[in-house]
């Protein structure tokens, strides 16, 4: 499927469309692989140098707080005033899964 879903949450790898109960988001590239990456490995903690390396790339070269950044971006986008999604898990990186 082109849609990857978690809670109210989708998003189309086709169309690029975001949506959060039935609200659109507008996310740059980047934000938008990041969601993608975090939504396709959902329930799963991702170390930040895991996601360094798959959303940019080994020749990159940058450093991890990177993330950290892009994740604080994602956080004022999709979870504003909303359960949280992504979630930091101290010492090991993020996951993101459904409110409990």
């Amino acid at each position: 499927s082109t849609v990857l879903q978690v809670a109210d949450l989708t998003l189309d790898v086709e169309s690029h469309d975001v949506s959060r109960g039935g609200e659109n988001i507008t996310l740059t590239n980047t934000e938008f692989e990041l969601l993608r990456y975090l939504m396709e490995n959902a329930g799963i903690v991702l170390s930040k140098q895991k996601i360094l390396d798959a959303v940019w790339s080994y020749d990159f070269g940058g450093q991890v707080n990177v993330v950290e950044l892009y994740i604080s971006y994602l956080r004022k986008k999709i979870d504003a005033d909303r359960p949280a999604l992504i979630r930091t898990v101290r010492g090991a990186g993020y996951i993101m899964r459904e409110p409990q």
